[in-house]
């Protein structure tokens, strides 16, 4: 008995431990899993477009969407929004809803393209509240069966091209690969990025992929999908720490987002 007491204090302090890692590293992204990556990483971000979840059952596609992911939660005043009064609840609403507004994705991509020939797409990125969004290219704008493009038959040749928010090219996430590892990665985190719902500010990025396109001649369909936070562009949900902030719906809370462009079909000519 006094072992299994032992062992449990333990395993409890392992945990008082490992939270705080935790907690700092999720709601600023997935600051380790530097490598390919698809959307169905973010579980616990809620979806903006109900297509993105087309495959599924009407109902579980109404739960991913914002309004029953995040606002709902936020309208209930369930915990941890317990804390904000009606009023208070009502205009956080509206200040997330304003960023969701004023965050969007592209893709820009060739119509047509020879088989085997170098090219490059370019995902453009505008909002999110920071500090930090992810941008991932993807062959399908599907949440839980996108897949990276190589499965398709596209090569990624080289680091993604990243410009940061300060019009200045940034390598922050591609450096974090292990020595003798390819950084040809079809997912990449951007560094500085701030949302400020009040104010109306946001940041801008690009992610520029350089690819070789399919051997086989055909359609195929490329996709951009932009994942970011809403609630630390405002002021009634930025839980203020020391050396960094968290959103007051938690580091697993839904108030981070999947976005995707529209799928951009390219031909691949003989």
């Amino acid at each position: 008995m006094r072992g299994a007491t032992r062992d449990g204090a333990l395993i409890l302090l392992t945990l008082v431990v490992a939270l705080p890692r935790l907690a700092a590293a999720y709601p600023n992204g997935t600051g380790e899993y530097v490598t390919d990556a698809g959307p169905f990483c973010a579980g616990c971000h809620s979806s903006r477009q109900e297509s993105q979840l087309r495959e599924m059952p009407k109902e579980h596609a109404a739960q991913q969407l914002v309004d029953g992911k995040h606002v709902a939660t936020i309208t209930k005043g369930s915990a941890p929004y317990d804390k904000l009064s009606e009023p208070d609840r009502a205009t956080l609403i509206a200040q997330i809803r304003a960023v969701d507004t004023a965050t969007t994705i592209t893709l820009d991509a060739p119509k047509t393209v020879k088989a085997g020939a170098a090219l490059t797409v370019t995902a453009k990125a505008h909002g999110g509240a920071g500090p930090v969004v992810g941008v991932m290219l993807l062959d399908a704008d599907l949440r839980y069966q996108a897949r990276t493009p190589a499965a398709a038959g596209w090569m990624i040749s080289g680091a993604p091209a990243v410009t940061g928010p300060d019009g200045k090219p940034q390598t922050t996430w591609t450096d974090k690969r292990a020595a003798g590892l390819a950084k040809n990665l079809n997912y990449v985190m951007v560094y500085g990025m701030k949302g400020d719902a009040v104010a109306g500010t946001y940041g801008d990025a690009t992610v520029a992929y350089a690819l070789q396109a399919p051997s086989k001649p055909g359609d195929y369909t490329l996709a951009a999908a932009l994942l970011y936070g809403t609630e630390k562009a405002c002021p009634l949900a930025t839980v203020k720490r020391i050396g960094f902030d968290l959103p007051l719906g938690g580091f697993a809370g839904a108030s981070g987002r999947v976005l995707f462009t529209a799928p951009r079909t390219v031909t691949v000519m003989p």
